[in-house]
């Protein structure tokens, strides 16, 4: 006698998404080296648009010391805000992108993230400021008085330079508000089963009545 419970069709388990079959010993640590390698990626490529839409200060040397005047001064700290605006925007768009398409385990996914965007704002900053010129500071201590040096790219303070991180945490942190309540990964896909038919004997039998006792 069947009690209603059925098991699904073996075709209607096949069409579940590949991912969702492939063991997530190996797509979760895949996923997680591909966000740290796209994140490097994108912060040394950031590091070359920092210096590219920089303005390059000039100044001149007097004493052993590096003087520069009040536009230098403008572009000098227009480097440190060029870079917290790159380095958020880029962040930004990496966090919202791989909270998208790296669903699969989002603790993982979050460490990835935290950590390629540590190692992004690194790069960033390394390629940043071997791409410009040296520090005057530093050359015109043995410089001539009269030598025109240029302006170095720098960031000083620690804050600017979690900006990577901070635009990746409020992008992961978005997507994850907006998708609250999606269906799991896991059953994402698969066909809906079709509803179950009652029995014709069921549907007419007719219920059985009893006398009470006299």
């Amino acid at each position: 006698m069947s009690d209603g419970l059925t098991a699904p069709a073996p075709e209607i388990l096949d069409a579940r998404p590949d991912r969702a079959r492939r063991s997530p010993w190996v797509v979760v640590p895949a996923q997680a080296l591909a966000t740290l390698a796209v994140f490097a990626v994108v912060g040394a490529g950031a590091g070359w648009a920092w210096f590219r839409l920089w303005d390059v200060p000039s100044g001149v040397v007097a004493g052993g010391r590096w003087y520069t005047d009040e536009a230098g001064l403008r572009d000098d700290f227009q480097g440190v805000a060029l870079y917290v605006v790159i380095a958020t925007v880029s962040g930004l768009v990496l966090g919202v992108l791989a909270a998208w398409a790296f669903d699969r385990a989002e603790l993982v996914t979050l460490a990835a993230v935290i950590a390629g965007s540590v190692v992004a704002a690194y790069l960033m900053l390394r390629v940043g400021t071997h791409l410009s010129p040296g520090d005057p500071h530093e050359l015109a201590r043995t410089a001539q008085d009269g030598d025109k040096l240029s302006g170095a790219l720098r960031v000083r303070s620690w804050a600017p330079r979690g900006s990577f991180t901070f635009g990746a945490l409020v992008g992961l942190g978005l997507v994850y508000a907006v998708s609250i309540g999606r269906p799991p990964t896991e059953v994402r896909g698969l066909p809906s089963l079709p509803p179950r038919s009652t029995s014709p004997s069921a549907a007419t039998a007719s219920p059985t009545s009893t006398v009470p006792p006299a």
